[in-house]
């Protein structure tokens, strides 16, 4: 018997606004994303919703771009609906994997990279630190919008999704949060 899951996701953006800057972020396509697990294969082998979500940032100032996950208890995915008492129900936000893809390729993350917790994000551009300048390739991090800019100021978001057996079935859910901010 085939234990049913279902992954749900919703997507959250967030921006920073310091010293008059003006930055946005913007998703264009995929906010509330779905997985549904029903053959072993998925679950051992995951499910990759590519393409899956779009964003666009348009910043006035250089900025950082980075992700994490948001959930109830951190690093754990919510539980809405449990359909069984086998396996653990405390799941790692970090069974999902995420790539970030520019036209100009100027994301730091190009592989799969597994989600952590907010408290603790993936940079896609930037970093923690003041970081210099950067107008093309990896890590640009120039002013710009994503219509004279697309080649830098826009992205892609591919998912990946590996629960593998030791889980219990149900319904869970977890918000990710992509974040702009003004590189300080």
């Amino acid at each position: 018997m085939v234990r049913g899951w279902c992954f749900i996701f919703l997507l959250s953006l967030i921006s920073s606004f310091a010293r008059s800057q003006s930055l946005d972020i913007n998703i264009t396509r995929g906010t509330d994303l779905n997985f549904t697990f029903n053959t072993i294969r998925q679950y051992n082998n995951g499910i990759i919703l590519a393409g899956a979500t779009e964003i666009t940032v348009e910043s006035s100032a250089q900025w950082d771009l980075y992700v994490g996950a948001q959930t109830n208890v951190p690093g754990r995915w919510d539980l809405l609906d449990s359909y069984s008492s086998a396996g653990t129900s405390n799941v790692p936000v970090s069974i999902l994997e995420l790539r970030a893809s520019s036209p100009g390729g100027t994301s730091q993350q190009t592989a799969f990279f597994q989600l952590q917790d907010n408290s603790s994000p993936i940079f896609l551009i930037g970093s923690a630190a003041d970081d210099p300048l950067t107008a093309s390739g990896i890590g640009a991090n120039a002013p710009g919008d994503p219509n004279s800019n697309a080649f830098t100021h826009r992205f892609r978001i591919d998912y990946k999704l590996t629960p593998t057996m030791g889980y219990s079935a149900g319904v869970y859910s977890m918000t990710v949060v992509f974040t702009l901010a003004e590189d300080l």
